[in-house]
């Protein structure tokens, strides 16, 4: 099963963002690191991966977050480079974390339990998927915060932002678990997000790990192939 099909389910999600202008063989190497947490990566370049955590966990036994720390450690003591780190029952609530998290790094791991508590407050364009010009629409008909985009019925959201963009903010807004129990919002408040594409994938396979990438990334040959550390 590949990454993006376990984002509406009730898997164990990582998102990891390096820093910004990141070397792309610094990228690689950030990459070698967590295949040797688990089997299943996900390539985001230029600056972010998503990583499957659910074989990685019965495997390494430990909890998400440690193994979230353990990677931390890895990149700063291997590679000089901090990474954020996002952990989440999908991907949307994953990369949403790892936005959230402080610059240089950090760990942020929210149980499934915590996500309706947690997502309620956040600004709307904390939520990842939802761009600034959709967030400038939504703040326009008052909904500033993750809570009120929750309870506004998919099919408004559609047609409020209309399009592609109204399809995607739509889905998030049905994704989002438990919505009746999200609490209330703060006052408004200014938040960054990013948007990321796909362009390399790494395709899944068994311990021990090698990635494979595919795609026309500049510098990047279209097969490489790497032994997981």
């Amino acid at each position: 099963m590949s990454i993006r099909a376990t984002a509406g389910g009730r898997g164990v999600v990582m998102h990891v963002r390096c820093p910004d202008r990141l070397p792309e063989e610094t990228f690689r190497q950030v990459l070698e690191e967590l295949a040797g947490l688990s089997p299943v990566v996900q390539a985001l370049p230029p600056t972010a991966a998503l990583v499957d955590l659910r074989g990685a966990l019965r495997y390494h036994g430990v909890d998400a977050h440690r193994l979230g720390e353990v990677l931390r450690i890895r990149t700063i003591s291997r590679l000089g480079t901090d990474v954020r780190i996002g952990i989440g029952p999908s991907i949307t609530i994953a990369a949403t974390a790892s936005a959230q998290v402080h610059l240089p790094g950090g760990v942020l791991a929210i149980a499934p339990e915590d996500v309706t508590g947690w997502l309620g407050p956040l600004p709307v364009e904390a939520l990842h998927g939802i761009g600034p010009r959709q967030a400038a629409v939504l703040r326009d008909y008052g909904i500033h915060c993750v809570g009120l985009l929750a309870a506004v019925p998919p099919a408004t959201v559609q047609r409020l932002l209309g399009g592609k963009a109204g399809r995607l903010a739509a889905g998030l807004a049905a994704s989002i678990p438990a919505r009746s129990s999200l609490g209330p919002c703060p006052p408004r408040r200014a938040c960054l997000t990013a948007s990321m594409s796909t362009l390399w994938t790494a395709r899944p396979c068994a311990p021990p790990c090698s990635i494979w990438w595919s795609g026309s990334a500049p510098g990047c040959a279209a097969a490489a192939r790497w032994p997981a550390p």
